[in-house]
């Protein structure tokens, strides 16, 4: 991010009666033999942005769930404006002004913005019409500065746009204190830092705002204070943000110093494809915002696609995984058509998927860690249970997927676990085409290092990678060339070394 959003240089507290805006002590939390919180402490004051840091893993989901009345502790206390919650459940932690925007979207896919909003808060027993449900979001819109079209069900909007009406569904339900899980992950630099500016403002008015994040730019940017997690215990409790820097920040989440940046790893050299022909070849392809693409695509090359959120990489992703047949245009891979529709065609096709959105399009939150890894691989005879156990621990402890154990559901993971399971499935062997759509969004820097190095080294075996991402540093770490969409269409190839101007100016449409 560019600009900072200034933080308040002596944040406030406690509330003018003594009270902090929340507290929370001694909390613990155990799935099983796990102990996901053990005994942690937490405070955030009025009027701040309070960011809340630690790996994949380290409990602060857990936390914040507990905090909204979505997870119950099984030991320690809540208060809530003074006033101790005795009740931990959503209704009761709504009616205290407490609102979470969780990492996956809890939207009706069918209804449109405003009918969401209506549904989560109803103004009286007849359901407002059209026109009272748009108007109802414009206002929002124009209050708060999220962007969200009204009258589109919920389903066909962006995944940066269903994140923005989560946020707008908390605010319109007069929440006092909003907890946001992860909020900037779906956002580009320039929409996460209007975010902040968003939370800098509610602060002003004297909410709070407790921001979970990996993203320690947005810590130094946006927020008041901070605090770390590890392994479900805190190591740094409420710290005024100014007296730690991004390296000291890094080192409490992961216990040593953070490893270095990712770089891409030596290159074996590239097989020659079949007649020269591409590995990857879209022609004129055209679907929604998507108008008339062109890409070509090399094996062992890392083709990294940028731009502002809905300029058409929804739409593309959609084709290269298959989800979707362009209206006009064409998608092969070794000379053949993408497989539309069946997961296990395009796997046998060798085309690996990472999506944008995991919970959707990725993961059976009620099915197990191990069904979640076998899910749409090999022949549909399935290996007996106490094989497939054996053979998803040892994938599970090969990526870091810190759960329970490969018996538990998917849906207990947190965000960046759930990632790394998908990256495990998905790169089980070495495809021949990985469509990654922003495959270290939700992970800690440790985790997300690992991610990307993984589908650097596919490329360098020779597998080719379509990398779509929100942050320029990464894309630039990683790509060959980067291609911009903007209105739908293509601008570049933009080669290394990688002018930042002239790709915002592509990202702007003014290339």
């Amino acid at each position: 991010m560019n600009r900072r959003a200034e933080p308040r240089q002596d944040p406030v507290t406690t509330r003018p009666d003594g009270t902090a805006a929340v507290a929370m002590a001694g909390i613990v939390r155990r799935f099983g033999p796990t102990v996901a919180l053990a005994g942690v402490d937490f405070e955030a004051a009025p009027g701040e942005v309070h960011a809340l840091l630690g790996e994949n893993g380290a409990g602060k989901t857990t936390l914040m769930r507990i905090l909204a009345g979505l997870d119950h502790p099984d030991e320690g206390t809540v208060t809530v404006a003074g006033r101790p919650v005795t009740r931990l459940d959503p209704r009761a932690l709504r009616e205290a002004g407490v609102a979470m925007v969780q990492q996956h979207f809890t939207l009706v896919p069918t209804l449109s913005a405003g009918d969401n909003l209506a549904l989560a808060r109803p103004l009286g027993r007849i359901r407002p019409g059209a026109r009272a449900a748009r108007e109802r979001v414009e206002r929002l819109v124009e209050e708060h500065g999220l962007a969200v079209r009204a009258d589109v069900p919920a389903e066909r909007l962006s995944v940066g746009e269903r994140q923005r009406l989560e946020i707008l569904r908390a605010l319109d339900a007069g929440a006092r204190l909003l907890i946001l899980d992860e909020p900037t992950a779906v956002l580009t630099d320039a929409e996460a830092e209007r975010l902040l500016a968003v939370c800098r403002r509610l602060a002003d008015g004297g909410r709070t705002v407790v921001i979970i994040t990996h993203r320690l730019g947005e810590v130094s940017a946006g927020c008041d204070r901070v605090t770390v997690l590890r392994r479900g215990r805190t190591v740094l409790a409420g710290a005024p943000v100014s007296e730690h820097d991004r390296t000291a920040l890094a080192t409490f989440m992961v216990g040593t110093r953070p490893s270095p940046p990712v770089t891409r790893p030596p290159a074996t050299p590239r097989p020659s494809p079949a007649e020269g022909a591409p590995r990857l070849r879209v022609r004129g392809a055209s679907l929604g915002r998507l108008d008339g693409f062109d890409l070509e695509a090399d094996a062992g090359e890392i083709v990294g696609i940028a731009g502002v959120d809905g300029n058409g990489q929804a739409e593309l992703e959609e084709l290269l995984a298959g989800l979707a047949v362009p209206e006009r245009g064409r998608v092969t891979v070794g000379g053949e058509p993408v497989p539309v529709g069946d997961p296990r065609a395009r796997i046998a096709a060798g085309i690996a998927y990472i999506p944008s959105d995991r919970y959707r399009r990725a993961l059976a939150g009620p099915l197990s860690l191990a069904d979640n890894l076998e899910m749409g691989r090999g022949p549909r005879w399935r290996p007996p249970r106490r094989r497939r156990l054996r053979d998803a621990a040892e994938a599970l402890r090969r990526w870091d997927v810190r759960s329970a154990g490969p018996a538990v559901p998917a849906a207990r993971l947190s965000g960046g676990n759930a990632q790394k399971l998908v990256l495990a499935r998905e790169l089980a062997t070495t495809p021949r085409m990985i469509v990654a759509a922003h495959p270290t969004r939700g992970l800690d820097p440790e985790s997300a290092r690992t991610v990307a190095n993984r589908i650097t080294e596919a490329a360098a075996r020779g597998t080719t990678v379509v990398w779509f991402g929100a942050e320029l540093d990464e894309l630039f770490a990683v790509a060959d060339r980067v291609v911009v969409l903007a209105g739908g269409r293509a601008s570049g190839p933009f080669p290394p070394p990688y002018d930042r101007t002239a790709i915002g100016l592509a990202m702007a449409g003014a290339s």
